[in-house]
C-alpha cells in the first residue's frame, strides 16, 4: 500500500520545494529590495489565446514611482508584477530590486499565504505518510 501513495507523496514533496521557494523568495525581497509606492497611470485589459484554444484575460498596465528623487515608470503585464486587476489612479505597493529599480515585484506580499499554506498542507501530508508507511512499524513490539 506504501508504494501505491509514492506518486502523491512525490507529488507532494515537489509541492513543498515550491511552498520553500515562494516563502525564501518572499523573504528576501522583503529584506533586501526597497518598497515604494506606485500610481496606476494606465490599464488595457487584454484576451490571450493558447495553441490548445484556451483563452486568458489579463490586463497591461503602466505604473509610475519613484526611486532615490528619480521618476521611473514601467508598463506590461501586470501578472508580471502581481497586479490582476487595477484602476486607473490606484496606489500599488511595490518592491524593486536597489540593483535594477525596472525590476518590480507585488508578488512578495501576495505570495506569502500561498506559500506558507503549501509548505502546511504538503509538508504535513509527507511527514504523515513517512510516519505512517515507513517510521510507524519500526517502533513497534
Amino acid at each position: 500500500m506504501r508504494f501505491l501513495l509514492m506518486p502523491f507523496a512525490l507529488i507532494a514533496a515537489a509541492l513543498f520545494a515550491m511552498g520553500l521557494h515562494i516563502t525564501g523568495t518572499t523573504l528576501y525581497h522583503q529584506a533586501a529590495w526597497h518598497q515604494t509606492v506606485a500610481t496606476v497611470t494606465d490599464v488595457d485589459p487584454y484576451t490571450e489565446t493558447k495553441k490548445n484554444g484556451l483563452t486568458t484575460d489579463g490586463i497591461n498596465v503602466a505604473v509610475t514611482y519613484v526611486v532615490d528623487d528619480a521618476p521611473m515608470t514601467w508598463s506590461g503585464k501586470g501578472k508580471v508584477i502581481g497586479l490582476y486587476a487595477a484602476s486607473i489612479g490606484d496606489k500599488v505597493d511595490l518592491y524593486y530590486d536597489p540593483a535594477d529599480p525596472s525590476n518590480l515585484d507585488t508578488a512578495a506580499m501576495k505570495g506569502w499565504r500561498g506559500g506558507l499554506l503549501l509548505l502546511a498542507a504538503t509538508g504535513g501530508f509527507c511527514a504523515f505518510y513517512v510516519w505512517f508507511f515507513w517510521l510507524r512499524r519500526r517502533n513497534a513490539p
